[in-house]
C-alpha cells in the first residue's frame, strides 16, 4: 500500500529515551523511598502519560514531598538527555529517503520532544508545527483522538496513514483512529510477538517499501 502520511511516536521510536527515562524515575523512586526496579519500572509506565506515574508516587507515599515529582524529574532528564540521548541506529538514514509527509504524535510534552529531536539532530525532519503532543489536546493515548489531530492537522486521511509505534498503548490507538501500524520493537519482545502486529527490530529492515 502506498501511504500518503507517516506518524511517528517519539519516546522509544525514534530516540532511545525509555531505558534513560525509566532509569531516571526508578532513580527517584528509590530516592524517595518507593521500591521499584527498572523492569517494573517499564511494564508500569511505558508509553504511559506523566499523570499515571504522579499518580502512583501519591499513593505509595505517605508523607508529602518537599519537590514536585515532575518537575524533578524533567530537570533531570533534560541533562540526562543532552549528556547520553541517541537516536536509534537507522532512523535518520530512514527518515532521508521518505517522500511523503511526516510527523510525530506522542504522549510526552513539547518541551521534551524539543530537547529529544535538538539532541540528536532529527529536529532537521520534523518542522515544530508538525510535532504534536497529547498535552496540546489534553487526550492522552490509548484514545485515537491525538492520531486523529495529527492526520486532520497534515491534511492525511486515517485509511492512508501509517503509524510507527513502540507501546502497546500507541497501537491501541493506533487501531482505534483506523490507521495501519507498525511496531518497532526488540526481536525478543514477547508482548508484542504474540500478538498480530507486525513489527521490526531495525530502521535498516523495516518492512516497508518508500
Amino acid at each position: 500500500m502506498k501511504y500518503e502520511l507517516i506518524i511517528f511516536d517519539c519516546d522509544g521510536t525514534l530516540v532511545d529515551t525509555e531505558t534513560l527515562t525509566n532509569g531516571l524515575i526508578t532513580n527517584m523512586m528509590m530516592e524517595i523511598g518507593i521500591p521499584m526496579t527498572l523492569e517494573k519500572c517499564l511494564q508500569l509506565f511505558k508509553g504511559k502519560s506523566f499523570v499515571d506515574i504522579n499518580q502512583y508516587v501519591e499513593s505509595h507515599l505517605d508523607h508529602s514531598l518537599e519537590f514536585h515529582f515532575e518537575t524533578s524529574f524533567r530537570q533531570r532528564s533534560k541533562i540526562l538527555f543532552e549528556a547520553e540521548l541517541k537516536a536509534f541506529d537507522g532512523v535518520e538514514e530512514f527518515l532521508k529517503i521518505l517522500d511523503i509527509p511526516i510527523c510525530i504524535a506522542s504522549n510526552g510534552p513539547q518541551v521534551k520532544m524539543g530537547t529529544t529531536l535538538d539532541v540528536t539532530g532529527l529536529n532537521v525532519y520534523f518542522k515544530p508545527e508538525h510535532v504534536f503532543s497529547a498535552y496540546d489536546i489534553g487526550i492522552w493515548k490509548p484514545a485515537p483522538d491525538l492520531f486523529l489531530f495529527a492526520c486532520e492537522q497534515m491534511g492525511g486521511k486515517p485509511e492512508t496513514t501509517l503509524v510507527i509505534e513502540d507501546t502497546k498503548v500507541g497501537a491501541i490507538a493506533a487501531d482505534k483512529a483506523m490507521m495501519d501500524v507498525l511496531i518497532f520493537c526488540d526481536e525478543n519482545n514477547t508482548e508484542f510477538k504474540k500478538s498480530s502486529y507486525t513489527t521490526f527490530n531495525s530502521y535498516n529492515n523495516i518492512p516497508l517499501s518508500v
